[in-house]
């Protein structure tokens, strides 16, 4: 049986967790799926298909959708693998979604699993692209940390959305209404945590803490460009992980694109260390 909804309840959110957590363990991975669809541009699309057998939920497919080019998971319990389950998953995504404005699909997947299923790519017809990530962990281990006064990080208020979704789009480049609406959103978020690096009373950083899983997760971390290779990404990043420790038993992850060189230079600097590269795969054209 295979359920399709837009929202995951307690208990789907539980099992769902659950199983992520399995295959994990089996299959030496890392990255947990995005569990929410609060960024996805249609709230009402399905996002989560649940596949079970009895009361068990064996597979899941998560589709993160903040704009119409998607991004799917598929993960299966593996006791229950090469039963074509995946892509009953997956034909279901398709059915229930066909009346959405879906422009392209892409698979994500991490490299350790692509080795150890090497045919897979070839019997769903797809092709790696170029981008992957690098994904890095730290364990919970503070910074000996100098607190600076004209420098202050706090967590995020919703006044400050305007100023934060100013600094993130000179940062990235990308557009300011949706920067602000993923500000507010993160503001409003239980499961999230958004701070903010002020310099004398402006915002000239930002970066976005995920607790929902395991891990922290940073990302979103922007640094104004005329405050850039001053050091306060890293003051930034140290700042949070401190105030992270006080806050919950969890250790850290961050990922970055791994053409990001100087990024990554940064968090390896500052004790993260390599846990998994992510892959994505799309269909081949034609």
């Amino acid at each position: 049986m295979i359920i399709a909804t837009n929202v995951l309840n307690p208990k789907q959110l539980s099992a769902a967790k659950t199983l992520i957590s399995t295959v994990q363990s089996h299959d030496g991975t890392y990255r947990d799926p995005y569990l929410s669809n609060m960024l996805n541009f249609d709230p009402e699309m399905p996002a989560f298909f649940l596949a079970y057998q009895g009361e068990q939920l064996v597979g899941l497919l998560t589709v993160y959708a903040d704009d119409e080019d998607v991004e799917l998971a598929i993960i299966v319990h593996p006791a229950y693998r090469r039963q074509g389950l995946a892509r009953k998953l997956y034909d279901c995504y398709q059915m229930k979604t066909a009346n959405y404005p879906i422009a392209s699909v892409t698979f994500q997947t991490e490299r350790v699993f692509l080795d150890k299923h090497p045919e897979l790519a070839k019997a769903w017809n797809l092709v790696e692209n170029k981008d992957t990530e690098t994904w890095l962990g730290r364990e919970r281990v503070p910074y000996q940390l100098s607190q600076q006064a004209e420098f202050t990080v706090s967590l995020a208020q919703a006044y400050h959305a305007d100023s934060i979704a100013r600094c993130k789009t000179a940062a990235f480049g990308n557009d300011y209404e949706v920067a602000l609406r993923y500000v507010r959103e993160a503001i409003e978020d239980a499961d999230s945590l958004l701070y903010l690096l002020e310099h004398s009373g402006a915002v000239i950083g930002t970066c976005t803490v995920n607790i929902s899983t395991d891990d922290n997760y940073l990302y979103g971390l922007a640094v104004a460009p005329d405050q850039q290779q001053k050091g306060y990404g890293t003051y930034l990043v140290k700042a949070v992980i401190n105030d992270l420790i006080t806050k919950n038993d969890n250790p850290f992850q961050i990922a970055v694109e791994d053409d990001n060189l100087i990024a990554k230079r940064l968090y390896e600097n500052i004790g993260f260390t390599k846990q998994t590269q992510v892959v994505y795969l799309d269909p081949k054209e034609g």
